[in-house]
């Protein structure tokens, strides 16, 4: 018995070796700290600091990604990435009362077809995010959607659970990408794609020719009634970008416009009650000049909003 349980084992060990060969996996991650002292003159009610910071510039984070083959246009892919803080270890906090998210991140599968296209399936960031696969701010914004510590970045959409996802191929020389997310939050209460919990979903185009990059986008959230914070706005979130860069060699310039309104929270305010939300406007524009490998980045941001009350 105990030589044919070694000889099953070795041939399941073998086929699943087989098999890891045959698929495209990858380990992939990015460790971003720094000490930051923060020094808060005029400022009575708070102290300076020095401080260690894990992500500094961008999130520190460790990710899976697999691609596999299953005919001569068509793969099935998956990403798992979770995102931590590098002096404690800890995972980031993505849902309010729930620290410690394990792939909070990215968690999707997905299947890729040379024809029709992508879908995937799970929790991705918006288009409009300022990260991950999808995201399409790195071609309006030299720093890729806001720069760190300052508070100066556009409207950014956030990430979402249960979310699907379809990016077309190229049509000539535009690509479209659509979302939708049946319930933003896993950790809320109420059933998905009911008026109980908040559903978010945004529609892009991207069009390229050269060096020239043109973007489209339009999200929204619909506020649930179970779910909309207590201070949340009293109108569906809607965020308008339209944008894009052109390079120059070795320069490269970007633009960006947004409308915006009911939102519940930007920059440092927030809306009041339920009987509010944040209204405005903003234009972006910016360069980055190339040195070899280095480039020298620079974004100017203008936002004009109010608070709009009932």
């Amino acid at each position: 018995m105990f030589r044919k349980s070694l000889l099953c084992s070795i041939i399941l060990a073998s086929a699943a070796a087989a098999s890891v060969q045959a698929a495209d996996i990858k380990i992939y991650g990015r460790v971003d700290t720094g000490l930051v002292y923060h020094n808060y003159g005029g400022d009575s009610t708070r102290d300076d600091t020095f401080t260690l910071d894990s992500g500094a510039n961008t999130p520190t984070r460790i990710g899976l990604e697999g691609f596999e083959d299953i005919s001569d246009t068509t793969k099935v892919n998956f990403r798992l990435e979770s995102r931590f803080t590098i002096d404690t270890g800890a995972f980031n906090t993505f849902s309010a009362g729930h620290p410690s998210r394990m792939f909070g991140g990215q968690s999707t599968v997905g299947l890729i077809n040379e024809n029709w296209g992508e879908i995937s399936f799970g929790r991705v960031a918006g288009i409009a995010s300022s990260t991950g696969p999808y995201d399409l701010q790195w071609l309006m914004d030299a720093y890729g959607g806001g720069t760190m510590g300052t508070g100066n970045a556009p409207v950014n959409s956030g990430r979402h659970d249960n979310t699907i996802t379809y990016r077309s191929p190229w049509l000539g020389p535009v690509q479209f990408t659509a979302q939708y997310s049946l319930k933003s939050d896993g950790y809320d209460e109420g059933e998905e794609s009911t008026s109980d919990v908040n559903r978010f979903y945004d529609l892009a185009a991207h069009y390229n020719v050269g060096q020239l990059h043109l973007v489209a986008v339009y999200e929204s959230v619909v506020w649930g009634h179970n779910q909309q914070i207590s201070n949340g706005a009293n109108k569906d979130r809607k965020v308008a970008t339209f944008g894009g860069s052109y390079r120059f060699e070795p320069a490269t310039v970007y633009f960006q416009m947004q409308y915006f309104e009911g939102l519940n929270g930007l920059d440092a305010f927030t809306a009041n009650d339920k009987t509010s939300n944040i209204k405005g406007y903003g234009i972006y524009g910016g360069t980055e000049f190339w040195y070899g490998l280095s480039s020298w980045k620079s974004m100017i941001y203008w936002k004009d909003y109010e608070l709009e009350r009932e």
